[in-house]
């Protein structure tokens, strides 16, 4: 991070307390002069420092109650300070409450036309937007639909679809970008990426520690109203652990095993079950193609039909393949994502020319969650690399499974590596 770059926030020594009263009786004695007050003071925050620079994303973390919603409220204008000084240089676009103000008997269209003019952004500009904030919430023929025949799902979308195609210098955010499914989230933080680099600088609260690591330039960590911690993000995250008695868990992809199934016609059973639970429209992507999938079949290792897997068991993935006998060396690959579009892991497997099945089994030793699934064929030119035949992005969702509460973790850190322990005790 540049340390020279504009400050866009600055805050110190900023507290805030709050009066609590016992009764109503003694909150309406509070505002009459010459009678005894009857109340105690709470410190929501007490005498918080940090700043924001411009292309800079900042993330607050803490356990409930430690202050965190409170301070962004301060910076919005929607509490006002006790003590302490805050300076906000630059537009602020807040997601405090996402959709908060929309009107459901108005279309999506018309509320993000209101909702623009509300906040005061340039309508002209909005509707230069239009078209890329429709495409971004990918609504189809419901953008131009009441919002209240909205799912919950398609509520969200639009909304930050909205507030991700504004144009302000500080974006303040309170948990919002754990919202939608994981194709979504994919391309909102591909959004913030794009954002960033044209300076425009995030403050973000959220429980979330690994989009805390994955986001983050510097966290500021809070506890019980109190500043712990302001600066590297590892830092902070590790005093937050170690202060919460928690262990978050994160990610990695093991390989098991590949295995091509060459005897076709010995498969009949199977390669019809195959195209009966297809889990993808393969067809729409496989036209003038040298090579193509015509289906895909998941299941776990009890030979249920599923894409949700619990932690280091496997999943299974059927293919029925063709590819043209001209291509020398095929290759299936298949690339896991995780909701910040980073690549878990990649697998690529030599496959045949001409008809065939093809199973592929994974372990799954990730942190639990949501990740996506891309699959392509390609032709290898050498060990490395390759020749894309065919490609088909999003192809599923993976969901990993564990109960902390009632199990041991199989592993902490970023990834399981096998391991051989000996010990021999020392006799003296």
């Amino acid at each position: 991070m540049n340390n020279s770059k504009l400050s866009v926030i600055e805050v110190k020594k900023l507290t805030k307390s709050f009066k609590l009263f016992h009764s109503n009786k003694d909150r309406l004695l509070n505002i009459i002069p010459f009678v005894n007050k009857k109340f105690d003071m709470h410190t929501s925050l007490d005498n918080i420092s940090f700043d924001l620079k411009k292309g800079e994303f900042v993330s607050i973390i803490g356990k409930n109650g430690s202050g965190k919603s409170t301070l962004l409220k301060i910076l919005c204008g929607v509490l006002q300070k006790t003590s302490g000084e805050y300076r906000v240089n630059g537009s602020v676009v807040s997601l405090l409450e996402l959709g908060t103000g929309f009107n459901p008997e108005l279309s999506g269209r018309d509320n993000i036309i209101a909702s623009s003019k509300t906040m005061n952004f340039d309508i002209n500009y909005i509707y230069s937007k239009m078209d890329e904030i429709e495409g971004f919430a990918d609504l189809e023929e419901y953008f131009d639909m009441p919002i209240k025949t909205y799912s919950s799902g398609m509520y969200v979308r639009l909304a930050m679809s909205l507030f991700l195609h504004l144009n302000p210098d500080i974006f303040i955010i309170d948990e919002a970008l754990s919202v939608g499914d994981i194709f979504f989230q994919q391309k909102c933080f591909a959004k913030i990426e794009e954002m960033r680099k044209n300076e425009v600088a995030f403050l973000f609260v959220s429980h979330d520690i690994n989009t805390v690591l994955n986001m983050s330039d510097r966290v500021l960590l809070l506890d019980h109203s109190k500043q712990i911690y302001f600066g590297d993000k590892h830092e902070a995250c590790k005093l937050y652990y170690d202060s919460d008695k928690k262990e978050k868990y994160k990610k990695t992809v093991q390989i098991n095993s590949s295995q091509i199934l060459e005897s076709v016609g010995e498969n009949d059973a199977l390669i019809n079950k195959i195209y009966k639970n297809n889990i993808f429209d393969f067809n729409k992507l496989n036209e003038n193609k040298e090579g193509f999938i015509k289906a895909c079949m998941v299941e776990d290792e009890n030979g249920k039909l599923t894409t949700s897997v619990d932690l280091m068991k496997s999943l299974t993935f059927y293919f029925i393949t063709r590819i043209e006998e001209n291509i020398k060396n095929p290759a299936i690959v298949l690339k896991i994502k995780d909701k910040y579009n980073n690549k878990i892991s990649v697998v690529n497997k030599n496959i045949f020319s001409g008809d065939q099945l093809i199973k592929l089994s994974i372990i799954f030793t990730i942190q639990p969650g949501q990740y996506s699934i891309d699959i392509s064929l390609g032709n290898r030119i050498n060990i490395n690399r390759g020749d894309v035949l065919a490609e088909y992005p999003n192809v599923s969702v993976v969901d990993v499974n564990f109960d902390y509460n009632k199990k041991e973790s199989p592993f902490y850190g970023i990834t399981y590596m096998e391991n051989i322990v000996e010990i021999e005790r020392i006799l003296k």
